[in-house]
């Protein structure tokens, strides 16, 4: 199992800096690559992030207090060198920025010990710097990771591998939702009034008791990816398109596997 930061394989091979986002109207908006994966032999599972919009406001919240955290310690963008102006995020807690179980564009077989392009480059991924909640002027420094749960209890985040963004949105998000058990219209003289109807109690403790449930839950952009298998012995080898958020791939492979992945468009999300 391994990773693909296709920006950071681009980047290497195009000569040429290529980003995971796109910096529009003073926000860092998630890029979505367009990939089709061809297997050559044996088979992959291809993991990817989700296209919806909890990972764009995730990534976009967390270059707001990248950018906050700057601002803070006197650091403007005029400041930063053109690469540190980007911001680059890991997939996952899993996910080595150093590169050690990163596939690399150009190497020969499975693992990254057989070279290719841009194995060896300082690749360094943005990092949020904290006070640490249980520890007065102590530091925390982690890298941002897309999924992941953060501790429920902040004095353990330094325990934690990452800052995981999803999770992080999900929480600061300013949102009540009532609970399935209680009345979202009570029955009132008004609404019996308008509707003159035999039924109008019904209709209401209908309402009350039904469909006030969310047909989705946030948490499991903390946690799920999609997912994509293609073989030469399992289905289709060549996959049809599909969208990559910034352009990160986790790749499982049963045996000995060889694939190719072709980006055939980049995308806002």
């Amino acid at each position: 199992m391994g990773y693909i930061d296709l920006p950071r394989a681009l980047s290497a091979v195009n000569g040429k800096s290529i980003a995971q986002t796109k910096r529009s109207d003073g926000k860092y908006k998630p890029l979505g690559y367009l990939v089709r994966v061809r297997a050559l032999g044996g088979s992959i599972q291809v993991d990817t992030l989700n296209c919806g919009y909890p990972t764009r406001n995730a990534v976009v919240l967390a270059g707001a207090a990248r950018d906050a955290m700057l601002k803070s310690a006197g650091v403007s963008r005029s400041n930063l060198e053109s690469y540190q102006k980007e911001l680059r995020i890991v997939m996952d807690g899993t996910m080595d920025g150093s590169g050690s179980n990163i596939f690399f564009p150009g190497a020969t077989d499975d693992g990254t010990g057989s070279g290719g392009w841009g194995e060896g480059l300082t690749y360094d991924y943005t990092k949020l710097v904290i006070n640490q909640p249980d520890a007065a002027d102590t530091a925390i420094t982690k890298s941002l990771a897309m999924l992941g749960t953060q501790s429920s209890n902040e004095d353990d985040w330094d325990a934690d591998g990452k800052f995981f963004v999803v999770d992080n949105w999900l929480k600061f998000r300013h949102s009540f939702t009532p609970s399935a058990t209680e009345d979202d219209i009570a029955n009132n003289v008004f609404s019996w009034a308008m509707s003159q109807g035999e039924t109008a109690g019904d209709i209401i403790d209908m309402i009350d008791d039904s469909q006030d449930d969310k047909p989705y839950s946030l948490a499991d952009f903390t946690v799920n990816t999609h997912k994509t298998i293609v073989g030469t012995s399992v289905g289709n080898p060549t996959s049809s398109v599909f969208c990559a958020p910034l352009g990160l791939l986790k790749i499982s492979t049963t045996g000995t596997a060889g694939w190719e992945i072709e980006v055939v468009g980049v995308t806002e999300l």
